[in-house]
Order: C-alpha cells, then sequence, then structure tokens
C-alpha cells in the first residue's frame, strides 16, 4: 500500500516539466540567435587618414598631403568635388590625379587634382571637366573636397578649401 500511495503523489511533475520546457525554449532561442548572428555581414571599414588640402588657380592643381593614417590605393579612391552655390557635385576622372607614388597615397606623399583655368563671365575659375563632373569653382570661393572609398562607399576625408589666387 506504501508503495501506492509514494507514485499517486503528482506535486513533484509539474515544477520537472517546467523547468524542462524552460530549457527547451532556452535552447531554441539560442539556436536562433546564433543563426542570425551567423548570417549578419560584417561591413568593411574605410581606411582612415589625415591629409591637408590646398587649391591655387595660379598653380592649375589642388594639392593633397598624406600627413598619417592608412595608405590609400590610387584604385580605391573616388574624388569628389563639391559647391554650394548651386549645389553641384562630381567624381574627378582618374587621368587628372597624379600621386607623388604611382599607386598608393601613403604617408609623406602628395596628390594633385589638376584643372582647366578659365576666365569665363563671373571671373577666373577652375573647371572640372568629366564623364562625372562639370562644374566650375570660382577664385576666391569655398568648395567641398571628399575622398571616397570605392570598396564601402564611406568618406575617408572631407574638407572644405578655398580656390586660392
Amino acid at each position: 500500500m506504501k508503495f501506492k500511495k509514494l507514485f499517486s503523489s503528482e506535486k513533484a511533475v509539474s515544477p520537472v516539466i517546467g523547468v524542462m520546457l524552460m530549457i527547451v525554449v532556452t535552447v531554441i532561442l539560442a539556436a536562433a540567435v546564433s543563426s542570425y548572428a551567423g548570417s549578419t555581414k560584417v561591413k568593411d571599414a574605410a581606411p582612415q587618414a589625415t591629409l591637408k588640402a590646398s587649391a591655387s588657380y595660379a598653380d592649375g592643381y589642388i594639392r593633397l598631403e598624406h600627413l598619417g593614417g592608412d595608405i590609400l590605393a590610387k584604385t580605391n579612391l573616388n574624388i569628389e568635388i563639391a559647391t554650394d552655390n548651386p549645389l553641384t557635385s562630381g567624381y574627378v576622372d582618374s587621368a587628372n590625379v597624379t600621386f607623388s607614388n604611382p599607386a598608393y597615397l601613403r604617408p609623406g606623399d602628395t596628390a594633385q587634382i589638376s584643372f582647366e583655368q578659365r576666365d569665363g563671365f563671373g571671373g577666373l575659375n577652375a573647371a572640372f571637366i568629366g564623364d562625372a563632373i562639370r562644374l566650375a569653382v570660382y577664385v576666391g570661393t569655398p568648395f567641398k573636397i571628399s575622398i571616397i572609398d570605392k570598396e564601402t562607399g564611406q568618406t575617408v576625408y572631407t574638407a572644405k578649401v578655398v580656390m586660392n589666387p
């Protein structure tokens, strides 16, 4: 009779089932989080560099000096010029960009972005003309220059520069 009483008690069944269900739910959640985390793609970081830009109408080019940071490969860069009035921008043709080291821009190296010198209706201006750009920057007018990494689409460097005479 005592055996019957021992097995007829159901008090311990409910907590055991509850603990088992919590373990199963935890395992399922861990598997779901693990599969989601494994499927996300990590975006590569753009190179980090400190540059200095200056523009001279008389010299006929914009000069970029690499002051420090990562090495920048010429083939991985887009150089964007933008003006405010009117808002216009475009990418400089790579044929108009000369690096002191033909393939890379390392700390201590320089790059020159050449432009056409014009004397137009509004005065002296630097004309950037190419497949992806058609704009003029007048002497004394500020403009924005941005270096963009082609692989990530992220900006490596941006600055406002004044076109000096």
